[in-house]
């Protein structure tokens, strides 16, 4: 009895030093995915679900989460069009900021961070899918970052036309009855990127599989 006791303690404590080192330095985890593939949710229920175990954790999503990135996010979703320049320009200005003002001090306090979509996403949209020279968007997205990478990306991938089905009906088949993210809401009332033709979605998605 005693020595079952012993290896219960031993395997609480190590439990307890993994949990300490987690978090020692900060961990980023990246949620990363196309329209509709219900990473939004799943980014949310990790941030709950950290929160429940007593760690300190943010979560956030590009553009957003700033005072410039919600500026960023509200223009994309207006502009009629823009080149893949400008909008990777833009993208990582908000990015920059970002992590200038969010991200970098909570890992510097040992925080867990869940960014809702991060450097990947400009490749895949501004890059596979806009036509945006790879190299230049890999550089900028090194400068916004100063070549912080993630520790996780987490991957959500689905058929586009599952997805922009999904979309259309307004339902994320991850989220349950009562959940608030159950129907999509846009609170600019564009869904530019949503609206795209199948073929952008599908060049969304295969740059993000060529990347995993």
């Amino acid at each position: 009895m005693a020595g079952k006791q012993q290896e219960e303690m031993d395997f609480g404590a190590e439990s307890e030093r993994m949990k300490k080192r987690t978090v020692e330095g900060g961990l980023l985890i990246t949620f990363e995915g196309g329209e509709g593939v219900g990473k939004s949710t799943q980014a949310e229920r990790l941030f709950l679900k950290l929160q429940s175990f007593g760690i300190d954790v943010i979560h956030a999503q590009e553009p957003g989460s700033s005072d410039l990135g919600n500026n960023v996010r509200r223009w994309i979703k207006r502009a009629n069009t823009s080149s893949p320049l400008a909008e990777t320009l833009l993208f990582e200005a908000a990015r920059a900021q970002l992590m200038f003002e969010t991200v970098r001090p909570a890992l510097d306090r040992g925080k867990v961070v869940i960014l809702d979509r991060y450097t990947d996403s400009t490749l895949a949209y501004q890059g596979y899918a806009r036509g945006g020279d790879l190299k230049t968007i890999k550089k900028l997205n090194d400068i916004a970052t100063a070549e912080f990478a993630p520790h996780l990306t987490i991957l959500l991938d689905l058929d586009p036309k599952v997805s922009l089905a999904r979309v259309s009906n307004e339902q994320d088949m991850f989220a349950s009855t009562d959940d608030k993210r159950a129907t999509r809401v846009d609170d600019e009332g564009q869904r530019r990127f949503e609206e795209q033709p199948l073929k952008f979605h599908q060049n969304i998605r295969k740059g993000y599989l060529e990347m995993s």
